[in-house]
C-alpha cells in the first residue's frame, strides 16, 4: 500500500489519557493476554490478588504492555497517500514512537473508514506473538515486497496453520532463510486456519498493507532511511513453537508424505512449478543463478566456498586489470578482503557463509592459509594483524579457474534523504554527491525591540533586514543624529538606552551610556550579538533552495542554537591503534550507511556505522581505522560540506601539563 511516499503533517505529541485508550483498544483487538498477578506470583496472598483485581489501577504487568505497545512519548499525525492500481487517495493517522536506544520510528497505522490499528514491522520485531506468523520463501518476499498479495500457494509450514489466521485477521509472515522476523503485514482474504494442503490452491491468501522498505519502513525524523531487520528475534521463534526446525526439516527432495500432510519440498523448480505465476502476483524471475541451499552446509563446504571466492575476486582482477598488481593495492587489510575480494563472490552469500562458520575462524587464520598454499605472501604487523603483501597471480588455480554465475544482488531499500533523492543501491552514486550547501543564520527578535525597531516577534528576519530596521528607525528620528561628534554615531534615546543597552550591559556599553551616544555599526552588531535581544537561527539550503523572509517556504524551518557541524574525534583504541570517528553527517543530507563503505575504500581500512554514543536515538555515527582526517574531509568537501564546518578533536595528542 505504501509504495508511494505518503504525506505526512506536522506529528503532535498524544495526552497520556489517549494513549492509554490506544494502547487499550490495541490489547482488545489483539486478545493481548494482561498477566494477573496471580499469574505472575502463584505466591502471592489472596488477599492481594482480589486487591489487585478490584482496583481500577493499571497493574504493572499492564503498564509494561502499554508501554511496550505504545511508548511514552507516541506522537501522531494525519496523512494521505495514494494506493492500489486506480491510485486511490487514501487518508488516515500514523503514530510514532521511539524503542529504548533507537530513534522514533513509525509503529502503528490507521487509515480509511477501518478504526482498526496495523502494527508496522518495528512494532512486530519488539512485541512477538502480537500477531499470527505465516512463512513463505525468501524470492517471494522479494515480489512481495513489490506491492503483491500472498497467494495461496506460497504458504509454508502448515497444516497446521496458525489458528487466528481468519478472514480480515492480521497476519505477518516471514521469509524461510530468516523465520522468527516479521517483514511484512496484511489481512487474511480468507480462512487460512482451516486450510490443509495449499499445493494446487489458487487465490491470494493474505492481502499486503506494509512491509519492510515500503515508504512507511523508510520514514523518519532525521531522512537516515529505515533500519534493517534483525538477523533473528528470539521471542518470536519461542512463539512459532519450532517453526524453525520445522523449516529446517524440509529437504530438497519430494517426499509424498510431507505433500500428503500439507508440505512441499524446497527444491527452487518444484517450488516454481508449485507456486507458478500466483505465488506472488505477477510471473516469477528468472535468478539466473544457484538457488541458496536452505540446509546449513558442512565447515568443509564454507571453507572451500570462501576459497573459491578469493580465487574469483583474484580472477577479475586479472582480467580487467594491468600487471603487475592488475589493480589491486598492497598490502590488503583483513577487513578490505573480507568485504571487498570474498564475500561479493561467495556463490551463496548467506547467514551460513561466513568467517566464522570456516575452520579457520577469523580472517587472520585464513590468511596464514592462503599463504601456506603459496596463493598469497602475507605479514605480521604489529598489534597482531596480518596483512597480504603480494599474490601469486600465475598460480594454477588462478589460471585454471571457471567462474561461476553468482546471485544477483537483494535489493537493498536505501534511505531517503531530506531533499527527497532515493540513493540507489548496491554501488549506485550517492545523491550527496555534488551538492550544493549554505548555511544562513536568520533572527527572531525579542518583544524588547518590538514594535519600535522591529515588527514582529514571530517573523524570523535576516541581519540585512534588521540592519535595514535600524536605518529607518534611525530616519524616523532625526534628533538623535544631530549634535553628535561624528555622522557616524547616534545620541541615545530612551529605548535605545533602555531596551537595548541595559539588557545584558557590557563595559562598552556603559561608556556608550556615559557619552552619550553610539556608533551606528556597533549599535547594529550589539542588536545582533545579544540573544536576548535577536535569537539566532539557522537554515540549511541545499542546491537552488533560498529564503525569502517575505514569502518563507513552510518546508524551510529555522532552528535554533549554534549551526550544526561535523564532528571528527581521533581516538587510540586498543592502545597504540588510531580510530577515526565521524558524526552529525545526517543534517547535510549525508547517509552514514552510503558514506561509511566509501570511506572503507578510500581508507583501505575497515569501517563500520553505528549508533553515535551520547547522541540523539537513530543518528549515527562511523568509525573508520587510523588517522583518516584529510580523507574525511576531502569527502565531506565533494559532499558540499564547508571546512568551516568541520571540528576536528584530536584526543591522540599528549595533553599539556
Amino acid at each position: 500500500m505504501f509504495k508511494k511516499k505518503p504525506q505526512i503533517k506536522n506529528l503532535s505529541p498524544l495526552r497520556s489519557s489517549d494513549r492509554r485508550k490506544l494502547a487499550d483498544q490495541i490489547i482488545a483487538d489483539y486478545k493481548v493476554h494482561v498477566p494477573t498477578l496471580a499469574e505472575i506470583d502463584p505466591s502471592a496472598p489472596s488477599e492481594e490478588v482480589k486487591a489487585a483485581t478490584a482496583s481500577s489501577n493499571p497493574t504493572p504487568a499492564l503498564s509494561s504492555i502499554r508501554t511496550s505497545l505504545v511508548p511514552e512519548t507516541c506522537l501522531s499525525a494525519r496523512f494521505t497517500t495514494h494506493a492500489g492500481a486506480n491510485a486511490t487517495l487514501v487518508t488516515g493517522t500514523v503514530y510514532v514512537g521511539a524503542y529504548p536506544g533507537q530513534e522514533e520510528r513509525i509503529l502503528w497505522i490507521q487509515y480509511g473508514k477501518d478504526s482498526r490499528l496495523y502494527p508496522t514491522v518495528y512494532t512486530l520485531w519488539h512485541n512477538p506473538g502480537l500477531v499470527p506468523l505465516l512463512h513463505t520463501p525468501d524470492f517471494v518476499v522479494e515480489k512481495l515486497r513489490t506491492g503483491a498479495d500472498l497467494m495461496t500457494p506460497g504458504l509454508f509450514g502448515g497444516p497446521p496453520w496458525p489458528e487466528a489466521a481468519k478472514p480480515g485477521a492480521v497476519v505477518a509472515v516471514a521469509a524461510l532463510e530468516r523465520p522468527s522476523v516479521p517483514v511484512w503485514v496484511g489481512t487474511c482474504k480468507i480462512d487460512i486456519s482451516s486450510l490443509g494442503r495449499v499445493q494446487g490452491a489458487k487465490g491470494a491468501a493474505v492481502e499486503g498493507v506494509h512491509w519492510e522498505g515500503d515508504e512507511i519502513w523508510n520514514w523518519s525524523h532525521t531522512g537516515s532511511g529505515g533500519r534493517a531487520a534483525p538477523d533473528r528475534i528470539e521471542d518470536w521463534e519461542l512463539e512459532i513453537k519450532g517453526a524453525e526446525e520445522g523449516v529446517a526439516d524440509l529437504n530438497l527432495d519430494e517426499d509424498e508424505d510431507a505433500q500428503e500432510d500439507g508440505g512441499v519440498a524446497l527444491d527452487p523448480t518444484t517450488v516454481a512449478d508449485q507456486i507458478g505465476q500466483n505465488a506472488a502476483n505477477g510471473s516469477m524471475e528468472d535468478h539466473g543463478a544457484e538457488e541458496e541451499p536452505e540446509q546449513e552446509p558442512t565447515t568443509a563446504e564454507v571453507d572451500e566456498a570462501f576459497l573459491q571466492a578469493f580465487i574469483y575476486a583474484v580472477h577479475n582482477a586479472k582480467q580487467e586489470g594491468e600487471p603487475p598488481h592488475y589493480g589491486i593495492d598492497f598490502p590488503i587489510q583483513p577487513s578490505f578482503l573480507i568485504a571487498n575480494m570474498v564475500q561479493p563472490h561467495l556463490r551463496f552469500p548467506n547467514q551460513h557463509y561466513t568467517i566464522k562458520k570456516t575452520s579457520w575462524k577469523n580472517t587472520k587464520k585464513f590468511i596464514k592459509y592462503l599463504d601456506k598454499t603459496l596463493l598469497v605472501k602475507s605479514k605480521d604487523r604489529n598489534g597482531g594483524e596480518t596483512v597480504i603483501l603480494d599474490i601469486d597471480f600465475d598460480d594454477e588455480k588462478i589460471r585454471s579457474f571457471t567462474p561461476y554465475k553468482l546471485p544477483k544482488p537483494k535489493l537493498q531499500h536505501t534511505s531517503v534523504m531530506n531533499d527527497g533523492a532515493q540513493p540507489p543501491a548496491n554501488g549506485g552514486a550517492d545523491p550527496s554527491l555534488g551538492q550544493k550547501l549554505s548555511i544562513q543564520t536568520v533572527y527572531r527578535a525579542s518583544g524588547k525591540l518590538v514594535p519600535d525597531l522591529i515588527p514582529s516577534k514571530t517573523t524570523f528576519y535576516t541581519s540585512s533586514q534588521i540592519s535595514g530596521f535600524l536605518k529607518k528607525y534611525i530616519e524616523n528620528n532625526p534628533e538623535i543624529t544631530t549634535d553628535t561628534s561624528s555622522p557616524r554615531y547616534v545620541k541615545l534615546d530612551p529605548f535605545i538606552a533602555n531596551n537595548v543597552l541595559s539588557s545584558n550591559p557590557s563595559a562598552s556599553d556603559t561608556r556608550a551610556l556615559a557619552a552619550g551616544e553610539i556608533a551606528r555599526d556597533a549599535l547594529l552588531k550589539r542588536v545582533l550579538e545579544d540573544s536576548h535581544l535577536c535569537l539566532p537561527h539557522w537554515l540549511l539550503l541545499r542546491n537552488t533552495q533560498t529564503y525569502d523572509p517575505d514569502n518563507p517556504d513552510p518546508a524551510l524551518k529555522p532552528r535554533s542554537g549554534p549551526p550544526p557541524h561535523v564532528s571528527i574525534v581521533l581516538e587510540k583504541r586498543s592502545g597504540t591503534k588510531v580510530a577515526t570517528k565521524i558524526s552529525g553527517l545526517e543534517v547535510f543530507g549525508i547517509n552514514p550507511q552510503i558514506l561509511g563503505p566509501e570511506l572503507q575504500k578510500k581508507c583501505a581500512g575497515s569501517a563500520s556505522v553505528g549508533q553515535h554514543v551520547g547522541g540523539k536515538p537513530g543518528m549515527m555515527e562511523i568509525l573508520v581505522q587510523g588517522d583518516q582526517r584529510d580523507v574525511v574531509e576531502k569527502e565531506l568537501g565533494r559532499r558540499g560540506v564547508d571546512k568551516r564546518w568541520v571540528i576536528v578533536d584530536d584526543k591522540t595528542k599528549k595533553k599539556k601539563k
